[in-house]
């Protein structure tokens, strides 16, 4: 954008003859164009310090120039002579174009606009080619270079995102085309620019911040060590006389995470001495009995620890684990005959009990935490993403440069939002995304996540996974950041994003850099996984048809029963709306109907 108002400035420095204007101007017109149009108007040359300083302040439209308070105009350096003439040829002008309110496009429109992009993204033919219509280029096309609405009832981006400082236009808006422009060329906007600060961070639950009672690293003996490198072994590696298919190396950490809780619950509160901890002293017996302890973890998480129903039935899943690689060699059931795996081990029918039983009151339990200050709708998080792609830039927002890391930085954190809105899928994706294996191109040369069984969640139940196409929008950043910026992070590993710190991103990590960004944009505090949710409930909430759903469950890896159960949000109230409408328009047609019979009697 700079070099082209040098350009500018140096095409019209020499004085221009006076007379009418050469063009017309509005109030939505780049301030360059503008002070362009007055000064041969006015027959004088630009006066490029006097752009620069009004640009560095995010003055961007000539309506925000001629908002200015003289003295505030004064103090930019602005010529009141200039101020005043673009102020008459606004007047003036008999065609100028009104000028961009904030409420210009209402949420309908924003959302009809995601919809009918979605749909196309959702047929089992469309899903797999280009997405120029993607829902997160219809968002990047609302917003070129102009405040994007969004918001209830046609409320605007500021009130959606959060009050801004500065000019009408808001501080995360430019006026020109800037993603054409090279990174290296482009000025980012002021990071702090909705100034939701983490000090007024809101807390999600009233669950106390408890210390950590798992044990640590330096906690657990060589032979405890050996016996968690075994059971990671039993959980992932195909063995002689396992009963059950292995488990992703991911999930099998999960269940040694939660096998650390409870020894450490034994060594703090049950006073058992660190060099006794095993896991046998966690789970003694294969018989019922054998789960006494468990059970007592159990209370007291409940008690102490206030956990929700949801995650205990992850703690009794990875202490069923535990039991099975324990006693396995004990267990003489034949999965080939139909017979469930290890369900002759008293302590495993046990857990799955407990297991089943945490299911059923989590399908109706409700949420632990204040939902309300995590969630986005689905068209508030395009923006979100449209946002992150200005801070896509080498310079800062007063156009000095910005360190490589912190370029690299912006380019992985807009990346992993806008291949979510394209790819709704589990933050493992993102965390394992590799150029070249999950990665690639295709015969038309476009950007896909390619997945075999191993690589996702439900991939034992769905095995290979359809291509899952990259927005072409996003290709710019991509290959910008493949080619150029992912190396100023030092990655030590061949995964697509990487820490600072040159680490690849565990769940973690990974979760705390994207609530944090959210919470930057937006005062809330949106996870990935959320982001799974706001999809379905946009579309399951808008009219999308049976087949586009189930296109939808199928390219998210799920089934459609998870996705009605799970994954849609819509209350209770917006779940039957369709039937309330049903039934109003079902009687008036009744009374309608009654109403001629009688008629026609008469």
């Amino acid at each position: 954008m700079l070099l082209a108002i040098g350009h500018v400035g140096r095409a019209c420095a020499a004085p221009q003859p006076r007379g009418r204007p050469s063009r017309r101007i509005s109030t939505s017109t780049d301030i360059a164009s503008a002070i362009r149009v007055v000064c041969q108007h006015l027959g004088r040359p630009i006066p490029e310090e006097v752009v620069q300083a009004l640009q560095n302040e995010w003055y961007s439209t000539a309506g925000d120039l001629v908002a200015l308070s003289d003295e505030t105009a004064r103090s930019l350096g602005v010529p009141l002579r200039l101020k005043s003439a673009i102020t008459e040829l606004l007047s003036s002008s008999s065609t100028a174009a009104p000028a961009p309110t904030s409420a210009a496009q209402p949420l309908e429109a924003a959302a009809a606009a995601a919809a009918a992009a979605a749909s196309q993204l959702l047929g089992s033919t469309d899903a797999h080619r280009g997405h120029e219509d993607s829902p997160a280029a219809v968002s990047e096309q609302t917003v070129g270079g102009r405040e994007s609405q969004l918001g209830d009832n046609g409320s605007s981006l500021a009130a959606a995102l959060g009050p801004s400082s500065g000019s009408a236009a808001g501080k995360g808006r430019q006026e020109t085309d800037w993603s054409v422009l090279p990174i290296e060329e482009r000025r980012a906007p002021k990071k702090s620019r909705f100034d939701h600060k983490m000090a007024d961070l809101p807390r999600l639950s009233q669950r106390r911040r408890n210390e950590r009672y798992a044990l640590s690293a330096a906690e657990i003996s060589p032979a405890l060590q050996a016996e968690f490198d075994a059971f990671h072994r039993f959980c992932t590696v195909r063995h002689f006389g396992a009963q059950a298919e292995p488990i992703a190396a991911v999930t099998a950490a999960k269940y040694a995470d939660h096998m650390r809780a409870m020894l450490g619950y034994m060594h703090r509160h049950l006073g058992v001495p660190l060099d006794q901890l095993s896991f046998s002293s966690a789970l003694p017996s294969s018989g019922r009995e054998g789960v006494s302890v468990a059970f007592d973890y159990i209370l007291w998480l409940h008690s102490e620890r206030n956990i929700a129903v949801q995650t205990e039935g992850l703690v009794v899943r990875s202490l069923a684990a535990a039991a099975k690689f324990l006693f396995h060699s004990e267990s003489k059931v034949k999965p080939t005959r139909g017979e469930s795996p290890y369900s002759d081990l008293g302590i495993v029918k046990e857990l799955r009990s407990m297991s089943n039983a945490a299911k059923k009151q989590a399908a109706v339990a409700p949420r632990t935490s204040d939902e309300e200050q995590k969630w986005l709708d689905w068209p508030q998080f395009l923006e979100v993403c449209a946002e992150l792609r200005l801070e896509c830039a080498a310079l800062d927002e007063r156009g000095r440069k910005r360190s490589p890391v912190a370029i690299a930085c912006s380019l992985q954190r807009y990346l992993i939002f806008s291949i979510l809105s394209c790819v709704p899928d589990r933050q493992r994706t993102l965390r394992e995304l590799e150029v070249g294996r999950t990665l690639v191109r295709d015969r038309e040369q476009r950007w896909i996540i390619k997945h075999s069984a191993d690589d996702y969640k439900t991939g034992r139940s769905y095995g290979e996974r359809p291509p899952l196409t990259i927005a072409t929008h996003i290709y710019g950043e991509l290959e910008a950041y493949i080619s150029k910026w992912r190396a100023f992070l030092e990655p030590r590993h061949n995964y697509l994003f990487s820490q600072p710190n040159g680490e690849p991103f565990t769940d973690k990590s990974l979760y705390k850099l994207f609530w944090t960004s959210c919470y930057r944009l937006t005062g809330k505090r949106t996870n990935p996984h959320l982001v799974r949710d706001s999809i379905v409930t946009f579309l399951r909430g808008g009219g999308a048809t049976e087949r586009e759903l189930e296109a939808l469950a199928i390219y998210m890896g799920h089934s459609v029963e998870m996705q009605r159960n799970t994954y849609d949000r819509r209350t209770k109230e917006q779940k039957v709306e369709p039937a309330v409408e049903l039934l109003a328009s079902l009687n008036r047609r009744a009374l309608a109907a009654g109403s001629r019979t009688r008629s026609s009697e008469q």
